[in-house]
């Protein structure tokens, strides 16, 4: 199969499943705490700081592979490893059990986004290129759906491993029909690797590049507040407004999978529309999507009432999204071809150490030591409290956005 749209549907189709198998642990989080006894820190460690581990182990190898070997290969094995250990979650005794068992999910993650951004890069031309980057981002709204669906109503009704039964069986189907359909495409022409390390090439020419540089910043800053969102907005919603499993779960799928899939998906459509006659309009629209959320996210943790605190919610989880196609697009279309997986590998491995790693730990922290004596709302005060880091990635953005002409030439 060549068809630049079947094989887009099948990574998106892959992507929900890695999200879904991610994300559906925060919505267990306090059935799993209960069970063994866990704290919030220790919560925020398995949600975020195993996957540190795991892209420092898998990461760059995959990547380097996936510059000279079959990157359909690639996705099919890690997809069938990481939907095996979801499996073996369910199965888990102990926290370490837990870790060793979530430490599969961070090989899906790098197994499967960056051989991926490489063929999309390969199928669609520079121009059509962000739209369909943020096409595939959509796979991670519908996972997130499908990670509160299933871990909602399926925990509620089966309990937390009941929950993980299910949600590890949809990518060992994946996996067999990326094998039996898809073919690995034909890389684009100009991808040439050169001796040495591909790594450092690739490391020295992201840096040496101004706007990559501060793009670099700006995603692993803008990670922190995405991951921390997606572990924490659960427990907080549970806890703080006292909505069920299945509510909380529901309005998340909704919220997060419909609307954020729309919102990405269009975003998309537009950069390219208007990105053709001034390429800074595809970052203007990270800028403007990161400062219009982070007061609504604020607004979120503090207001009491359970009704005008969701619908705060929705502008944030609306537009979480939006920088990923612009970022890679612009990452893509400034590297040559052949670091094209590597420069995803060390974007997506800044975005999982600074995002990951420290978002869901450090609001974890937050709450057990900082705001502890705030009692309930403790973990709506520590969500408050980093959202200047918004703010801050979106002034690197800024910056990236500027190395871009304000306009394209005229014929």
């Amino acid at each position: 199969m060549n068809n630049p749209r079947a094989v887009l549907l099948i990574l998106i189709a892959i992507l929900a499943v890695n999200q879904m198998d991610r994300t559906i642990l925060s919505i267990l989080l306090d059935d799993i705490s209960q069970e063994f006894g866990l704290n919030n820190t220790q919560l925020g460690l398995l949600s975020g700081g195993v996957l540190i581990v795991v892209y420092a182990l898998f990461g760059f190898p995959i990547a380097k592979l996936s510059a000279h070997g079959s990157r359909r290969n690639i996705i099919g094995l890690t997809t069938a490893v990481w939907s095996l250990l979801t499996l073996s979650v369910a199965a888990a005794q102990n926290f370490w059990q837990l870790m060793l068992a979530r430490f599969g999910v961070g090989i899906g993650e790098s197994g499967a986004v960056v051989p991926a951004h490489s063929i999309i890069s390969d199928l669609y031309p520079a121009e059509r290129r962000t739209s369909a980057m943020a096409s595939f981002v959509v796979g991670a709204n519908l996972g997130v759906l499908l990670a509160f669906l299933v871990g909602g109503i399926a925990g509620e009704l089966l309990g937390w491993r009941g929950a993980f039964l299910i949600a590890g069986v949809p990518g060992l189907i994946l996996s067999m029909v990326l094998f039996v359909f898809v073919r690995e495409p034909q890389r684009d022409h100009d991808a040439r690797v050169q001796e040495g390390s591909l790594f450092l090439q690739t490391w020295h020419a992201i840096w040496r590049d101004r706007g990559l540089r501060h793009a670099l910043i700006g995603v692993s800053l803008a990670s922190v507040l995405t991951h921390a969102g997606l572990t924490w907005n659960a427990p907080f919603m549970i806890r703080t407004h006292g909505l069920s499993l299945i509510q909380t779960g529901v309005f998340l799928a909704l919220s997060a999978g419909i609307l954020g899939g729309a919102v990405t998906w269009a975003s998309g459509q537009l950069a390219d529309r208007f990105g053709q006659k001034n390429p800074r309009f595809r970052l203007g629209m990270v800028v403007a999507a990161i400062l219009i959320g982070k007061p609504f996210s604020a607004a979120f943790a503090i207001i009491e009432p359970t009704v005008p605190a969701l619908l705060c919610l929705l502008v944030p989880i609306g537009l979480a999204s939006v920088f990923w196609g612009p970022t890679f697009a612009f990452l893509h279309g400034r590297v040559d071809p052949a670091m094209r997986p590597m420069a995803t590998a060390i974007f997506m491995f800044a975005f999982s150490v600074v995002g990951v790693g420290v978002g869901p730990t450090l609001i974890g922290v937050l709450s057990d030591t900082v705001f502890a004596a705030s009692g309930d709302r403790a973990l709506g005060w520590s969500i408050v409290s980093v959202q200047l880091i918004g703010v801050w990635s979106a002034f690197h953005y800024w910056i990236a956005m500027n190395t871009l002409p304000a306009a394209t030439l005229e014929r």
